[in-house]
């Protein structure tokens, strides 16, 4: 574009502050205008000067007394290294004025502007053109309906169905303004940026092509081409060097491919030499790849994509999250979506059905994007409620849980294991209440979730309490804790349920 804005400012190059005489160098033909006594009619090869530009036509009225002309036919202007040709052109000297009119041809250099209307100011400074123009060269092509250019800032001004055509870039927008001495750029109103693999939607934009940074505001937005991954913020910081952005306000960050989305008020994003990320400030992700969404939040949630373009998605500190058929707190999680594993460790609890279960480390294998199987070690406790005051438990040092159909359907608790339960008679009425202690037992849940069966391993010991008698250090394990009151029951209550 440089090279553009150069050309525009040959009619400024070497022009002294006064107003020069317009001499007229020669013609094939000169008569007076009877009616006009200082009007000179000039005809066949008309040639005029004024400082350091030359002025050629086919003929002319020559104002002489007033310092000015019209010119008409082969219309050329020519200084230095730049010429412009034209049908029609008034010049007045004393103004320094150039009205240029009709098939305007300005060339400078590789650098070409065509339109059929350009006013060039010498005296206020500036160029303008309101009837459309089309500017050709080698390193782009620009068409505008309007046009400024302010030589002492080297400042120029686009409007109105603006194209911008690189090698390897497009922009069209309703207004860009370009500094060709600090080589920076502004797009206003509705606006598409495409460059390298993205395409970018905003309505206000800051460029900077020297050091290839970019700040984009007003909610701008950022597309692959292939549009299956955008991003949407307030304002995206981007530089093109590094592959480093910020983004602040109202992220969204979706990925149709992985079916992912993801949401906060701050991020900064790096694509060298994996593409990884963070949110904060209201962070939280939405997994969709079923009809069952997954929704997690953090106060700061990671994200690494891989080479393969799997990803790990990590949660750190007030960790939650909901699914219809699990539900889950702690204080980090991790999401491995090559393994289809969720990790969580940091005081973990998870939800599932009427169960509750607790340890130091918990992993939940998924298949088809629903949980298959669970594995919680150290301090493993499972918790079902019985009814309004007796609670289920199985504890063990390491548990494996089995699914059917996203329902836990049998556990097995090894090392150190230990249940209470409270077995009932047909009619439902308490028997009294179980307690085991052995190395290994297998739980089977039925149905409707609730506990059916306890399968012992030999070794096994057991005391049956009569109903009400069993002591309190046997109705609650060790590390009982019923959070139910802090399990969410909707998406919307990952954000409000806390300890």
């Amino acid at each position: 574009m440089n090279r553009f804005l150069i050309g525009i400012l040959f009619l400024f190059l070497a022009g002294p502050s006064f107003a020069a005489n317009v001499i007229l160098e020669g013609c094939d033909k000169l008569t007076f205008n009877k009616g006009t006594v200082d009007c000179q009619v000039l005809k066949g090869n008309v040639r005029f000067r004024q400082d350091q530009t030359v002025m050629f036509c086919d003929s002319a009225y020559f104002y002489s007394g007033q310092n000015s002309f019209d010119a008409f036919g082969h219309v050329r202007v020519v200084q230095d290294s730049t010429t412009l040709t034209a049908n029609k052109m008034f010049y007045d000297g004393n103004l320094k004025l150039m009205r240029v009119r009709e098939d305007i041809h300005m060339t400078s250099g590789r650098m070409t502007l065509t339109t059929q209307k350009l006013d060039f100011f010498r005296d206020k400074n500036y160029a303008f053109y309101d009837s459309g123009a089309t500017i050709n060269d080698p390193g782009f092509t620009l068409v505008s309906q309007i046009g400024y250019y302010y030589p002492d800032s080297k400042k120029a001004i686009f409007r109105g169905n603006v194209n911008l055509n690189g090698l390897d870039y497009r922009i069209t927008t309703d207004t860009l303004t370009y500094n060709s001495r600090t080589s920076e750029a502004w797009v206003l109103g509705p606006s598409k940026i495409y460059r390298d693999t993205f395409i970018i939607s905003t309505k206000q934009a800051y460029m900077n092509n020297a050091i290839g940074e970019f700040k984009l505001y007003r909610r701008s937005q950022v597309d692959n081409e292939s549009l299956t991954r955008h991003v949407v913020a307030d304002t995206i910081l981007y530089n093109r060097s590094s592959g480093d952005a910020k983004l602040y306000g109202k992220i969204i960050i979706d990925d149709l491919n992985q079916h992912m989305s993801m949401y906060g008020d701050k991020a900064e994003l790096s694509q060298q030499p994996v593409s990884f990320g963070y949110l904060t400030k209201n962070a939280y992700v939405k997994e969709y790849s079923t009809n069952d969404t997954l929704f997690l939040r953090a106060d700061t949630l990671t994200m690494l994509t891989n080479a393969d373009s799997s990803r790990i998605v990590e949660g750190r500190n007030h960790v939650r999250f909901y699914r219809s058929d699990f539900q889950g707190k702690s204080q980090q999680m991790r999401m491995f979506t090559k393994d289809s594993l969720v990790l969580m460790y940091g005081t973990p609890v998870l939800w599932s059905d009427a169960n509750q279960m607790t340890g130091d480390t918990v992993r939940m294998y998924m298949k088809n994007k629903r949980p298959d199987f669970l594995n919680i070690k150290g301090n493993a406790l499972v918790i079902q409620r019985d009814d309004s005051v007796n609670y289920n438990q199985i504890q063990g040092n390491d548990l494996e849980g089995f699914f059917v159909d996203s329902n836990l359907r049998k556990v097995v608790m090894k090392g150190n294991a230990m249940s209470v339960y409270f077995p009932k008679d047909k009619k439902g009425d308490l028997i009294g209440v179980n307690h085991n202690m052995g190395s290994m037992m297998t739980i089977l849940l039925n149905e409707q979730r609730k506990l059916d069966k306890i399968m012992l391993e030999p070794g096994t010991e057991g005391t049956m309490y009569p109903p009400f008698e069993a002591p309190k250090e046997v109705m609650f394990l060790k590390g009982f804790s019923w959070q139910q009151d802090v399990r969410p029951k909707k998406a919307s209550e990952i954000f409000t349920l806390f300890d």
